[in-house]
C-alpha cells in the first residue's frame, strides 16, 4: 500500500514559494472566489464585498478577512483539513487546487482559520500548529505519514456567533523574525498593487478606456475592494513616465493612449485579451516606474512577473517588454496556472495562446518602438542642424570666430549637418507613408512631430556678407591691426594643438585679459 510521507506537506508549505509575499496573493485569491459566490447567491452586493488585511507589528500577527459566504459547520473540518482536494471549479475559480491556504505554515507559529456561514449561529475555528509542523518536518528521526502529521498539528473548536454573520478569516500568529518583510505595510502594498485583483488608481486617467472596452466586450471585471489596515489598495498605474531616483525624479514621457487586442486561437476560440500603452517610446522604461512591463493575469490576479513575457520567446530583443506598460488577461479555462502560479500548465491551449500572442509582441510591438526610435532620431538630426545653423550665424554676426579659416571649417561641418538633416527628412517622409495605413504608428508619429515641430523647423536666415564679417580680435580695441593679427594667429595655433574645450577656455581667458 502506498504511503504519503511527511515530505509532501513540506513541498506544499515551507518549500512552495520563494517570495513570502505570495501568501497574501493566495489568501486574497481564495477570498475573491468566495466573494463571487456570495454575490451570485445574493448574500451581499459587489459594493459591500470586502477583503480586509490587518498587519499588527506589535503582536506580529497578520489577519486576512472577507465577508463572503463563509463555510458551513458541516463542511468546515473536511474542507480545511483536506489537502489538494478542493471542490472548486477551475472554470469559475482563480484558486482550485486546495493547497494555497497552507502557505502560511512556513511563516508563523500558529495558523488559524475561522468562519461562520450565513444563517448559522456557530463560528468554526481550526488551529494549525505551524511551529510544531516545521519541527517535525526538519527532524530526520521522525517519519510520520502526511495524515499522521496533520493529526499532530491540527485542533478544532466552535463558538457561538450572530445568526447573520458570514465571513472567513485567516490569522498568521507570531510571524517568524526572519520574515519581517511580511510585516512591512508599505512593501506589502507595493507588492499587491500590481498582483492583486484591484481597481485602477484614479491617477491613471486612461482607465475609463479599459472599463469601456471590458463592458463592450462583456469580459469579466474581477475587481475587489481590498484594504490594508484600513487603506484601500488600487492598481498603481499612471500616465506619466519618470527617470531619475525616487527622491529626485523627473517626467520624460507619458502614456497618451491605449491599444487593445484579442488573442484568438486558430480554431476561433477567444483565449485572452490585452491592453498596452502608447507613448513616444523614448527608451526602456526605467525601474523607478513600478508599472513597467506587460504583465500576465488571470481573474485579474498576476501570474509570474515582469519577466514572464521575455526574450527570446516573445520578443526579438531582451529590452522589448520594458518599452511598454500593459496587461494580458487570460480567459480560456484551459489556460491553467501551475501550482506556483508563475505560468500556465503545458497543453495545446497554452501553445495556441503563445503562438497567437507571439506575433503581437515579437513583430508588432517590436516594430512600434523601433519606428518611434527612427522617427525620433530623424527629428533630432533636423533639430541639431537648425541649432547649429542658428549658432553659426550668430557667431559670424557677433564676431566669435578667429579668422576666415575657422569660419570655413565651421561652414564645412554645417554642410555635413545639412546633409544629415536632408537624409532625416527623406526618412521622415517614408515613415509618414508607413503610418498612413497604421493608426498606432500614426499616433506615435504625430506625437513626435508635435514635440519637435519648433525644434526641427528650419528658419530663413540671412547670409552675412564677407565684408560684414566680424572677428574675435576686433573685440580688443586697445590693440592695433598688426597686434590683432598676431593674436589671431596665436588663437589659431591653440585651436589646432588643444582639445576643443581646453582651446575655447584658454582663448576666452586670453581674450578677457587683453580686454582689460
Amino acid at each position: 500500500m502506498a504511503v504519503l510521507g511527511k515530505n509532501i506537506i513540506e513541498n506544499l508549505t515551507t518549500g512552495m514559494y520563494e517570495d513570502s509575499n505570495i501568501i497574501y496573493r493566495e489568501y486574497i485569491q481564495n477570498s475573491a472566489d468566495q466573494i463571487v459566490k456570495a454575490i451570485n447567491q445574493g448574500i451581499l452586493t459587489p459594493e459591500e464585498a470586502i477583503i480586509d488585511i490587518d498587519i499588527n507589528k506589535k503582536t506580529r500577527c497578520i489577519t486576512i478577512y472577507d465577508n463572503a459566504t463563509g463555510i458551513p459547520v458541516s463542511d468546515f473540518k473536511q474542507k480545511l483539513s483536506d489537502i489538494a482536494n478542493s471542490d472548486k471549479n477551475r472554470e469559475e475559480n482563480a484558486g482550485f487546487r486546495g493547497i494555497g491556504r497552507l502557505g502560511g505554515i512556513a511563516y508563523c507559529d500558529t495558523l488559524v482559520f475561522s468562519s461562520s456561514f450565513y444563517g448559522e449561529k456557530t463560528k468554526s475555528i481550526m488551529y494549525w500548529d505551524a511551529k510544531k509542523c516545521r519541527e517535525i518536518l526538519s527532524d530526520v528521526k521522525k517519519r510520520p505519514t502526511a495524515l499522521e502529521l496533520l493529526d499532530f498539528i491540527i485542533t478544532y473548536e466552535e463558538e457561538t456567533c450572530d445568526l447573520n454573520e458570514h465571513f472567513f478569516e485567516v490569522q498568521l500568529k507570531n510571524i517568524k523574525e526572519e520574515n519581517v518583510e511580511l510585516m512591512d505595510k508599505a512593501k506589502v502594498r507595493e507588492y499587491l498593487s500590481f498582483v492583486a485583483p484591484l481597481p485602477f488608481s484614479n491617477k491613471f486617467l486612461l482607465r475609463s478606456k479599459i472599463y469601456t472596452y471590458i463592458k463592450n466586450e462583456n469580459f469579466p471585471m474581477n475587481e475587489y475592494k481590498i484594504l490594508i489596515n484600513g487603506t484601500q489598495l488600487f492598481k498603481e498605474y499612471g500616465c506619466d513616465l519618470y527617470e531619475g531616483t525616487a527622491e529626485n525624479r523627473k517626467k520624460y514621457d507619458e502614456i497618451s493612449d491605449l491599444e487593445f487586442r484579442k488573442i484568438v486561437s486558430p480554431q476561433g476560440e477567444l483565449l485572452a485579451w490585452m491592453w498596452f500603452g502608447i507613448s513616444k517610446f523614448e527608451k526602456q522604461i526605467p525601474t523607478i516606474n513600478d508599472m513597467r512591463g506587460i504583465r500576465l493575469r488571470q481573474s485579474n490576479i498576476q501570474i509570474g512577473d515582469t519577466e514572464t513575457f521575455s526574450y527570446p520567446k516573445f520578443y526579438k530583443e531582451a529590452r522589448g517588454n520594458l518599452y511598454f506598460v500593459g496587461e494580458v488577461h487570460a480567459l480560456h479555462y484551459y489556460l491553467i496556472p501551475n501550482a506556483r502560479r508563475d505560468y500556465f500548465n503545458e497543453n495545446i491551449t497554452r501553445l495556441n495562446f503563445e503562438d497567437t500572442l507571439r506575433p503581437i509582441m515579437y513583430t508588432e510591438l517590436h516594430k512600434l518602438y523601433h519606428f518611434a526610435n527612427e522617427v525620433k532620431n530623424a527629428f533630432v538630426k533636423k533639430a541639431i542642424f537648425v541649432e547649429k545653423q542658428i549658432e553659426f550665424n550668430e557667431k559670424v554676426k557677433s564676431g566669435a570666430f578667429i579668422d576666415d579659416e575657422e569660419i570655413k571649417s565651421a561652414s564645412n561641418e554645417l554642410e555635413k549637418q545639412e546633409v544629415a538633416a536632408e537624409d532625416a527628412t527623406k526618412k521622415l517622409n517614408l515613415r509618414n507613408e508607413n503610418a498612413e495605413s497604421n493608426p498606432v504608428l500614426r499616433r506615435v508619429f504625430n506625437t513626435l512631430q508635435e514635440e519637435y515641430k519648433k525644434k526641427a523647423h528650419v528658419p530663413k536666415l540671412e547670409k552675412v556678407k564677407k565684408s560684414d564679417r566680424k572677428y574675435l580680435t576686433q573685440g580688443l580695441p586697445k590693440l592695433n591691426n598688426k597686434e590683432r593679427k598676431l593674436i589671431s594667429q596665436v588663437y589659431a595655433i591653440i585651436n589646432k594643438v588643444l582639445p576643443k574645450d581646453e582651446a575655447e577656455m584658454m582663448i576666452k581667458k586670453i581674450q578677457e585679459e587683453l580686454s582689460k
